[in-house]
């Protein structure tokens, strides 16, 4: 079944874009970045970052070109960056344990980025496997500095570079800590806002969550197709078969409408017994077959002791300028017209209303019965 999207689709959108820039700018910035680090090593390069560094450098140009080809997902990229950053990190610190802490009695400057790692990983992963995957880390990097400070204390004490490891290790403890906490906050709010755009009942968006949807379309003036159906006698549904039959009945009509959606459509629960379907502008023909394929499965498929379901569809195009509140009009409008003529049937909206007789009162009053 292909599931429709609660959230509106402005906002992943916008999301999965936002990303896509972060990349890029992550790749010119790291980029630019090994190159100054080579720059200010020359001609002297640490035998580490002579081969890793310019590695880093290809691994982020070729992701970055494999997203823009569509070869893999933004999502595959990140986690590949990260992984790969990290690895470095973890090599460079027990390098530096090696080159630079005998001569200094201190950590170099590249401890500071493991807490930019920290709180990567909270941007990268799902809220606990990065707590996992930050966990990890400080934990790899807290046992290269015990292994390497118990060699160098053998040597005889050193309250200076104690004093520098501790102080690494526990603000990297501190922001893991932290991160985890506020991502699982941010778990927890996301859930949130997504039951806000979700019908509890059926699973499908909810009447806010579509309102909000159209409105994104028609800011950005992208054409789609509306399609309103509403269920044949439903009332008699839950008057012979209680709610408990008539909700399972909704449960299986939102699981088939979206089993039916093309790419970037949505299904939403407009109310009651009522659907709506936003889709992509499709030619007339494709979306009577599309819909004459579901009507057939609601037939025939059981639900409960209900069989036979039969649905009344109204579908309207939006034109250059229309408004969502035109479109919705034009399908109900269409939608009434099916009911009147007997049900069971899709019908598409003229390019002017009259053409399909009076439009419903706003309280339904004079729309036949479901």
């Amino acid at each position: 079944m292909k599931s429709s999207r609660v959230l509106p689709a402005s906002e992943g959108e916008r999301w999965t874009l936002t990303q896509r820039r972060m990349f890029m700018v992550l790749t010119l910035l790291g980029t630019l970045g090994v190159g100054a680090a080579l720059w200010v090593q020359a001609p002297n390069f640490d035998p580490l970052d002579r081969v890793a560094l310019p590695l880093l450098a290809l691994l982020l140009i070729c992701l970055d070109l494999s997203l823009t080809l569509h070869r893999i997902s933004l999502r595959l990229a990140f986690r590949m960056i990260y992984i790969a950053t990290s690895a470095y990190f973890l090599l460079a610190l027990n390098q530096q344990f090696r080159v630079f802490v005998p001569v200094y009695n201190a950590l170099s400057e590249n401890t500071y980025w493991f807490a930019v790692l920290y709180a990567s990983a909270f941007l990268t992963f799902p809220a606990r496997r990065a707590v996992w995957v930050a966990g990890g880390l400080f934990g790899l990097s807290a046992l290269i500095c015990g292994v390497h400070l118990y060699q160098l204390l053998l040597n005889g004490p050193n309250p200076r570079l104690v004093g520098a490891v501790a102080q690494y290790l526990l603000g990297g403890g501190v922001m893991v800590a932290v991160q985890a906490t506020f991502s699982f906050q941010r778990t927890q709010l996301l859930a949130a806002r997504a039951a806000a755009y979700t019908d509890a009942l059926t699973g499908l968006a909810n009447r806010r969550a579509a309102e909000e949807h159209l409105a994104a379309l028609y800011a950005r003036r992208e054409p789609f197709t509306l399609v309103l159906f509403d269920l044949d006698h439903f009332k008699s549904v839950n008057d012979q078969h209680g709610h408990a039959t008539g909700d399972l009945v909704l449960k299986g009509v939102s699981k088939a409408a979206s089993s039916h959606l093309p790419p970037d459509g949505l299904a939403a629960r407009w109310g009651g017994e009522e659907f709506l379907l936003v889709l992509p502008p499709l030619p007339a023909l494709q979306v009577r077959a599309m819909l004459d394929l579901l009507r057939a499965q609601l037939h025939e498929q059981r639900y409960g002791a209900v069989g036979g379901l039969t649905a009344s569809f109204g579908v309207a195009t939006a034109r250059p300028g229309d408004h969502p509140d035109d479109i919705l009009t034009r399908a109900d409008a269409a939608m009434y017209v099916a009911k009147r003529q007997g049900r069971n049937d899709v019908r598409m909206a003229e390019l002017r209303r009259t053409q399909l007789g009076s439009p419903p009162s706003p309280t339904g009053n004079h729309r036949p019965d479901a």
